[in-house]
């Protein structure tokens, strides 16, 4: 069973070597969502909650993409620039998850650009 590119056409093409998402059987594999509109530009500088919902809606697009949605997720990792931050960026992701939550681990790391707040990351599985 060959594996299928995710890239939809609300996100911009990665310059990096990587894909947005990855479906293979009934898994879809999401990269990191960060906060970046379909042209490629940075959403909410300096605001978690607006860089936290970009995300999230970047992350529904690739699951979109493979036949997947939020309910669908059993696993999300999410990286924050500034653990301080968790509290906000909670309150925007409990309006994408408010039920069936899935597992989730929750990380301060160095991110890819000084002006990023906030990657979040999914693994879903598809019905059989």
């Amino acid at each position: 069973m060959p594996k299928q590119i995710l890239q939809p056409k609300s996100l911009p093409v990665p310059k990096p070597a990587y894909s947005p998402g990855i479906k293979k059987g009934n898994l879809v594999f999401t990269a990191g969502m960060i906060p970046q509109d379909a042209q490629g530009n940075l959403v909410g500088e300096d605001d978690i909650a607006a860089q936290t919902r970009q995300c999230l809606m970047n992350l529904e697009a690739v699951l979109a993409e493979g036949g997947a949605a939020l309910d669908d997720v059993v696993k999300c990792s999410i990286f924050l620039s500034d653990i301080g931050n968790a509290k906000a960026m909670n309150e925007v992701y409990k309006e994408f998850f408010s039920h069936d939550k899935p597992g989730r681990t929750t990380v301060q790391a160095a991110l890819a650009r000084p002006q990023m707040l906030v990657e979040i990351e999914a693994i879903a599985v598809l019905d059989d």
